[in-house]
């Protein structure tokens, strides 16, 4: 019989301008069907290591990353223009990697993603039987930023507006079909109009 062990969750601290990058592996579900197990451990086992080395190194001081699947999610608390550069490094130069090494027998794979700034949670729970804790973030950026990257090709970055309003970043304009937009759920309606994708 299922017990509840956790005790004072508690929602601990609102970040109202914090960056989410969301970075996920175009065309890898074709990759897993059309390769053997020993290839499909070996990329996503590199993958994942060298990106880790990548935050490590380029940005070092985000809050919080997670790996998802042949993903991640990567949040600094705040947007400052140093978090900023670290979040935008990260991307461009694991894509570059990517493309030069990692990807370069399977040229079909590609790193896409989404950056935004918006509002986020950082929150705690507490499991009173083991005396463990288990710290994450939930929010409307992080789920912005999940739904935006889909949308996003191979090697491409979208940005949302807000970030573009307050940081004015070098950028051209996404156009994506409204049936498109109107698929992804979860999000406001002024997120949906107008989407950019980040031109260095």
């Amino acid at each position: 019989m299922p017990v509840d062990i956790f005790d004072n969750i508690y929602v601990g601290e609102t970040k109202d301008d914090s960056l989410s990058l969301c970075i996920d592996v175009r065309n890898f579900s074709d990759f897993l069907c059309e390769n053997d197990e020993t290839a499909v451990f070996t990329l996503i086992k590199q993958f994942t290591s060298n990106f880790l080395s990548c935050v490590n190194q380029f940005g070092y001081n985000c809050s919080y990353y997670k790996l998802v699947g042949d993903g991640a999610i990567v949040i600094w608390d705040e947007a400052s223009d140093e978090h900023l550069r670290e979040a935008l490094e990260v991307f461009s130069t694991f894509t570059e990697f990517l493309n030069e090494y990692l990807f370069q027998s399977f040229p079909k794979l590609g790193l896409a993603g989404a950056l935004v700034l918006e509002k986020i949670f950082k929150y705690e729970i507490s499991a009173e039987a083991s005396d463990l804790k288990y710290r994450d973030y939930v929010g409307y950026g992080i789920n912005l930023a999940c739904r935006l990257q889909t949308l996003a090709k191979k090697d491409e970055l979208i940005i949302n507006k807000t970030l573009m309003d307050k940081k004015g970043l070098p950028a051209i304009e996404k156009k994506v079909p409204v049936q498109e937009m109107n698929l992804l759920k979860g999000i406001r309606d002024q997120d949906r109009k107008t989407l950019y994708v980040y031109s260095p």
